[in-house]
């Protein structure tokens, strides 16, 4: 080992130095395997999340279809009520007076 400088105890130096590379090393990937575990940690949250959304939107979907199969229901009767002649007055009726109470409410509240 031409040119390498000694210490006290007789060990060169670059082998110190790279002693204290690998050490800093070992540290380094230890730290790096911390945030890649921290990181693992995070993206199986992120995937528990969002596979519970995902069971939450179908299950919202299926009430949505459930609701919808009601209210076309409802309106197929609403229809049938409001193509009789005699039932379009008593609608006209009750819209008007639940609109007249709207604005008695709402003019009251102020």
């Amino acid at each position: 080992m031409l040119g390498a400088s000694r210490d006290r105890k007789g060990f060169s130096r670059d082998k110190v130095d790279i002693e204290a590379m690998e050490q800093e090393n070992d540290r380094d990937l230890d730290h790096l395997a911390d945030r890649v575990a921290l990181l693992k940690n995070v993206t199986h949250g992120i995937n528990k999340e969002v596979d519970d959304q995902h069971k939450l939107l179908d299950n919202m979907d299926g009430n949505f279809m459930s609701v919808r199969g009601l209210m076309g229901a409802v309106t197929d009767k609403f229809r049938l009520v409001y193509n009789d002649k005699a039932n379009k007055g008593l609608i006209y009726g009750v819209v008007g007076v639940a609109t007249v109470l709207f604005l008695v409410w709402y003019l009251t509240r102020k």
